[in-house]
C-alpha cells in the first residue's frame, strides 16, 4: 500500500459516488455501481492501467502505478460501490423522508397508531406529515434551493452509526473466512481473478508498456468481438434510430395463451459478458444456475395444475419461503464447513496453544474476531435502544447476515454477479416466530432495515468484500487495507448524501427517473409494517411446504455434493432461482456452460485456457463500455444515446 494509490483511490470513489447517483436513478443515464463486479471500478481500472501507466512510463519509466496500487485501488473503488445506488443510496433517503410524506395521502393509514406513529424519533426526518423538509424533498425547495442540513444531519448521523458497525462486522467477518475459503476451500472467485490477471505484470521497470494480457491473441479476439457486438447493436443509431438494437428474448409472448403460461417465463434482455462468468466457473456450478431456474418453473407449472394456493409466479410466496429455507439451509451448511477454522480463529483470538499462524492475514485473528463482536454487540445495543428486544434484534442480524454471507458465496463461486432476495430479515423473523418477535418501534426499524439492507438490494458489501480479502495477497502492507476500506466507505456515504439531497431539493425526488426507490419501497415498507403491527397473528403467515422444500433441497443437494465427486450439480442454483435477475441469467449461464462443456470434450487445455482468455477480455470490455456510455450520456446531458 502507498499514499499515492491510496490517494488516487479516494478521489477515484468520490468520483464515482458524485456521478454515479445522478447517472443512474435521478437521470437514468446508466449506472457505474449496478452489480457487484461495477462498470465504474472497471472503467478507473483500464484508465490507468492502459492510459495513465503508458503515459507515466512515456516520462519516466518505473514509475508507473504497480500491480499491488492498482489493486488497492480496486479493492477501495469496489468496497465503496456498495454505497451509491443499487445499495443503500437509491432507499437511504426516501425512508427517512418518505414516510412524512407519503402519510399525507388519504389512503395510507400510517398517523394514527400506524407505522408512522410508531417510528422512532429521529430515523424519520419527521413524525408529522405536514413537514417541509420532506415535503421538498419529494417536490423539489425551487431554484436555488438549499438543503436543510440541520433536519437531515441527526437522521443520517444516527443511521450511519448502525451502517458502519455493521459493514464493519462484515468486512471482519470475511476477513476471518479469508483463509476458509481462499486456502482450504479454493474457491473460483472469478470476480476477483479478471482484475488480479489484467494486471498482471504491470508498473514496475519489468513490466511492459501493457499488462501481459494484452500480448496475447485470444485476449485481443475477446477485445475486438466486444467492439464487433457492440458496434451491431449500434447500427440503429447511425440510421437515424434513437437507441441500440435490443437483444430481447421475447419467451413471455411466445407462451402467452399457451398451457405453459404459468411457468412464469419474462421476456428479458440478454447480458452477453454473464456467459462469460459462467465459461470461467466450474461447469457443475454454472450448471446448477440453469437447472435448477428451469426447475422452478417446472415447479410453478405443477403447482398451478395441483390447484396449489400462494403459488401463483416467480414471487408468489412459496418461491419466497422456498428460498428463504434455501439460503438458511445453505448459511447452516457454510458453519459446517468452516467449523474447525472458525474454531481456530476463536482459540487465536483468546490465546489459547496451537493456534493457526496469522501472520500474513490482512487482518490478525484477534483483532477480526473481538472486532466482529464489538460491531455485533453495538448494532445489538442500537438495535435495543430503537425499540427491539435483545433476542429479536440478535434474529433480525443473524437473518441479515445470512443474506450477506450466502450472497458472498454465491459471487465467489458462481460468478453471480448480480442478485437479490425476494424476502426481508424482518417478514422471516416475524413470520417464523408467529407475530412475537417484533412489535411497535422495533418493527418499524426492521422493516426499514431489512428495505435498505436485505430486500431489492443488488450491491452488497458482503460479495466485495470477500473478493477484496481473496485479492490481499498482492496488496503490500496488507494491514492497512482495512482502513483503507473503511475510509473508502466513509467517504462514498459522504459524496452520495451530497449528491442526492442536492438534486432532489433542486428539482424534486419526484423527478427522479426511478420512482421504485423514491416512492414504491418506501410505501411498501410502511405498508408491510403496518400490516404486522396492526394484524400481527394472520401476517405472520409462513408458506411452511416452500421453507420446508427449500431447506430439504439445499440439505439434499449439498449432501450428495460432498460426499459423492461424480454428483453432477450444486446447490448454489437454488439460492437465486426465483428473482426477477435470474430470469435475465439463466439463459447466458445456459450458454456459457455449453460452451465451456464443448470446449472440455472437444478440445483441450490450450484451447481452454484461450477461450478463458477470449472471455475475460470480453467482460472487461463490456463493462468498460458501459461505464463510458453512462459518463458520455451525463456529460451530453442525455443528448447522446446509450452505446
Amino acid at each position: 500500500m502507498t499514499w499515492r494509490a491510496f490517494i488516487i483511490g479516494l478521489v477515484a470513489v468520490a468520483g464515482v459516488s458524485l456521478l454515479d447517483p445522478y447517472a443512474n436513478f435521478i437521470k437514468g443515464y446508466g449506472g457505474l455501481t449496478a452489480h457487484s463486479f461495477p462498470d465504474g471500478a472497471v472503467l478507473v481500472l483500464v484508465l490507468l492501467s492502459v492510459g495513465a501507466n503508458v503515459l507515466i512510463r512515456a516520462a519516466r519509466r518505473g514509475w508507473e502505478l504497480a500491480r499491488h496500487e492498482l489493486m488497492l485501488i480496486w479493492c477501495m473503488l469496489i468496497v465503496s460501490a456498495a454505497i451509491p445506488s443499487e445499495g443503500i443510496g437509491l432507499y437511504w433517503y426516501s425512508l427517512i423522508a418518505g414516510a412524512p410524506y407519503l402519510a399525507r395521502r388519504a389512503d395510507v393509514p400510517w398517523e394514527e397508531n400506524g407505522a408512522l406513529a410508531y417510528a422512532p424519533e429521529g430515523l424519520v426526518l419527521s413524525k408529522d406529515p405536514r413537514s417541509v423538509a420532506a415535503q421538498q424533498y419529494y417536490e423539489g425547495a425551487g431554484e436555488g434551493g438549499r438543503v436543510p442540513w440541520r433536519v437531515w444531519l441527526g437522521p443520517l448521523a444516527r443511521w450511519a452509526v448502525f451502517l458502519l458497525l455493521l459493514y464493519l462486522a462484515v468486512l471482519l467477518l470475511c476477513a476471518m473466512l479469508r483463509r476458509q475459503w481462499v486456502d482450504l476451500e479454493r474457491l473460483m472467485f472469478p470476480l476477483a481473478r479478471i482484475p488480479l490477471e489484467f494486471t498482471e505484470e504491470a508498473g514496475g521497470p519489468a513490466g511492459g508498456w501493457l499488462p501481459a494480457l494484452f500480448g496475447r491473441r485470444a485476449f485481443l479476439a475477446g477485445l475486438a468481438a466486444a467492439g464487433a457486438l457492440r458496434l451491431l447493436r449500434a447500427l440503429p443509431l447511425f440510421i437515424g434510430g434513437s437507441q441500440v438494437m435490443p437483444l430481447t428474448i421475447p419467451l413471455q409472448d411466445v407462451l402467452q395463451d399457451t398451457p405453459l403460461s404459468y411457468t412464469d417465463f419474462r421476456n428479458f434482455e440478454f447480458i452477453p459478458f454473464a456467459v462469460g462468468f459462467a465459461f470461467l466457473v466450474p461447469a457443475d456450478v454454472s450448471l446448477s444456475v440453469w437447472f435448477f431456474f428451469l426447475f422452478g418453473r417446472a415447479e410453478l407449472q405443477a403447482a398451478h395444475g395441483l390447484g396449489l394456493p400462494d403459488a401463483s409466479g416467480t414471487y408468489s410466496p412459496l418461491m419466497n419461503w422456498q428460498q428463504t429455507g434455501a439460503h438458511m439451509a445453505f448459511a447452516l451448511a457454510m458453519l459446517v464447513m468452516a467449523r474447525r477454522h472458525l474454531t481456530a480463529v476463536c482459540r487465536k483470538a483468546l490465546g489459547l496453544s496451537g493456534a493457526l499462524d496469522d501472520s500474513r492475514e490482512p487482518v490478525s485473528c484477534r483483532v477480526a474476531f473481538w472486532g466482529f463482536v464489538a460491531c455485533i454487540a453495538g448494532c445489538l445495543a442500537w438495535n435495543w435502544h430503537y425499540g427491539m428486544a435483545p433476542w429479536s434484534g440478535l434474529a433480525v442480524l443473524a437473518v441479515t447476515f445470512c443474506a450477506f454471507m450466502v450472497y458472498a458465496r454465491m459471487v465467489a463461486q458462481s460468478g453471480l454477479f448480480v442478485s437479490h432476495n425476494s424476502w426481508g430479515a424482518a417478514s422471516v423473523v416475524h413470520g417464523l416466530s408467529g407475530g412475537r418477535a417484533l412489535h411497535g418501534a422495533g418493527l418499524v426499524v426492521a422493516s426499514m432495515q431489512s428495505s435498505l439492507l436485505v430486500s431489492n438490494v443488488t450491491t452488497v458489501l458482503a460479495p466485495m468484500a470477500a473478493c477484496v480479502f481473496r485479492i490481499s495477497e498482492v496488496i503490500q502492507r496488507r494491514r492497512l487495507l482495512l482502513p483503507a476500506l473503511l475510509a473508502a466507505i466513509v467517504l462514498a456515504m459522504a459524496c452520495t448524501t451530497f449528491t442526492v439531497l442536492s438534486q432532489a431539493y433542486a428539482q424534486g425526488a419526484l423527478n427522479f427517473a426511478s420512482q421504485w426507490g423514491q416512492t414504491m419501497l418506501p410505501k411498501q415498507t410502511f405498508d408491510g409494517a403496518q400490516w404486522m403491527i396492526s394484524q400481527p397473528t394472520q401476517s405472520a403467515r409462513v408458506h411452511w411446504s416452500g421453507f420446508v422444500l427449500g431447506a430439504a433441497l439445499t440439505g439434499f443437494v449439498t449432501f450428495m455434493r460432498t460426499r459423492f465427486y461424480w454428483w453432477p450439480v450444486h446447490p448454489i442454483g437454488l439460492l437465486a432461482n426465483s428473482t426477477w435477475w435470474a430470469q435475465h441469467l439463466w439463459f447466458p449461464f445456459l450458454v456459457g456452460w455449453a460452451t465451456k462443456v464443448g470446449i472440455m470434450k472437444a478440445g483441450g487445455g490450450r484451447m481452454l485456457r484461450n477461450a478463458r482468455d477470449f472471455f475475460i477480455a470480453f467482460i472487461i470490455a463490456e463493462a468498460f463500455v458501459s461505464g463510458v456510455s453512462a459518463i458520455v450520456r451525463t456529460v451530453t446531458g442525455g443528448a447522446a444515446p446509450g452505446f
